[in-house]
């Protein structure tokens, strides 16, 4: 990972754009529509610049950037044509330790700004490090043919009853559980299609039925080494699991794919059976995931069964 993946709080946050031309307009559409209060420095604004303006918390300076422009600022952009006001406008922000973006120029940029799938409260980003913005715009659009319109709707929905799920199943595991479940089974569906009212009722019956204690699972997958033969199961697997145990010669490439939050233990074969079972009974989803070159038969014949 070349660059960190990070999402900025910037409503009524100070953000200054330099420059007057389309890509600082572009860039000024998408700081309006996260909030920020922004302050546009340039000699000259074109008629793209102003009607994105007229829309936006802006103050337009006609004038040439000056380095005390920075100070007060969270985020800085430079939208220029001119290397020469880029390099002065990021030699300014380095001076003053602030984060600064260049338009077209990632050799001199701190922050990379992506590709957007923008859905309300569903926020997707795609980045190639500056490397391929062509490339990320493909991938955008390919997300936004199979993401569905009201999917921001659905995590706004979500939120209205987090505090009442955490209040009712104080279990990690239970509350866990019930998430996959709402995202996965009749609540997303009735959002999906416009009826809230039916959702709601979904709901209720959810957080019910998971005052029960949860059923743990134990399942293994075994994998020859290349994360491109997974399998569909294997994935949905690997990403419900709260306990990876995989073998020591496991490459990381595959043990990556489990969720970010997931227990990951390498142990030798012979020491992990007992431990999965107690795991699994205490209510936890358990993946066994072993290497094919190291699977026994026995094993693998498990699995056809």
């Amino acid at each position: 990972m070349q660059v960190f993946p990070l999402f900025i709080k910037l409503k009524d946050r100070p953000v200054l754009l330099v420059g007057g031309g389309d890509a600082a307009a572009a860039k000024l559409r998408l700081l309006a529509a996260a909030g920020a209060i922004c302050t546009v420095v340039a000699p000259d604004f074109s008629g793209d610049l102003l009607k994105a303006a007229s829309n936006a918390r802006a103050a337009l300076q006609n004038r040439e950037f000056r380095p005390e422009d920075i100070d007060g600022q969270r985020l800085v952009f430079s939208a220029n044509e001119d290397e020469a006001v880029d390099r002065r406008v990021v030699a300014a922000a380095k001076a003053r330790n602030v984060l600064v973006n260049v338009v077209d120029r990632p050799e001199m940029t701190d922050l990379v700004m992506p590709a957007v799938v923008d859905r309300d409260d569903v926020v997707v980003a795609i980045s190639t490090n500056g490397a391929a913005p062509v490339l990320a715009r493909k991938i955008r659009a390919a997300i936004e043919s199979v993401l569905p319109h009201r999917i921001g709707r659905l995590a706004a929905f979500a939120r209205h009853f987090r505090s009442a799920v955490h209040e009712r199943l104080s279990d990690g595991v239970a509350r866990r559980r019930f998430w996959e479940d709402f995202f996965e089974g009749p609540v997303a569906s009735a959002v999906l299609a416009g009826d809230e009212r039916r959702a709601a009722r979904e709901v209720i019956r959810a957080i019910n039925r998971r005052q029960e204690p949860v059923d743990g699972e134990l399942a293994t997958i075994i994998a020859d080494g290349d994360p491109e033969l997974l399998t569909l199961r294997d994935l949905r697997l690997l990403r419900q699991a709260d306990l990876i145990v995989h073998d020591m010669e496991l490459p990381q490439a595959i043990i990556d794919f489990t969720r970010r939050d997931a227990r990951r233990i390498a142990l030798a074969s012979e020491q992990s059976e007992t431990f999965m079972q107690d795991e699994a009974k205490a209510g936890h989803r358990v993946v066994r995931l072993k290497l094919a070159a190291v699977a026994k038969p026995a094993d693998l014949r498990a699995i056809a069964e």
